[in-house]
């Protein structure tokens, strides 16, 4: 498939780099299976339990784009016993995909009572503004 999701993975690490960023689930959970200890992110929405179980299980950050996703992540993961990292996508304007800026004040509360959902980036710099 494509440039060789395995070999070109390793070289981008073997070269500095510290994040992957996958369209799937099957890539992600095949980087982990080929020994990928960096940070993999899931770009795409996750809506199937059993997918994000998966994911969970092997440590992939997911990206949560909205309250229905959120809720299905932080279900998971309680029932898991586990913590998911996570990626917030915020919309800023162009109405594809994502929380809503005029959102912050409630995005913001939700996840700071969430106890099983880590935001891996500093989201509340951009929401300052």
């Amino acid at each position: 498939m494509g440039l060789g999701l395995e070999q070109y993975s390793k070289f981008l690490i073997e070269n500095g780099i510290k994040n992957l960023a996958v369209a799937n689930f099957e890539e992600a959970v095949r980087l982990r299976k080929v020994g990928i200890k960096e940070e993999i992110i899931m770009l795409t929405p996750i809506i199937v339990k059993k997918e994000l179980q998966l994911l969970i299980e092997n440590d992939i950050t997911v990206t949560l784009g909205s309250f229905e996703e959120f809720e299905l992540a932080e279900q998971v993961a309680k029932e898991n016993n586990k913590i998911v990292n996570a990626h917030l996508k915020i919309d800023t304007g162009f109405g594809r995909y994502g929380f809503l800026s005029e959102n912050k004040e409630i995005i913001l509360e939700i996840f700071k009572k969430s106890k099983n959902i880590n935001i891996t980036r500093n989201v509340y710099s951009f929401f300052k503004s």
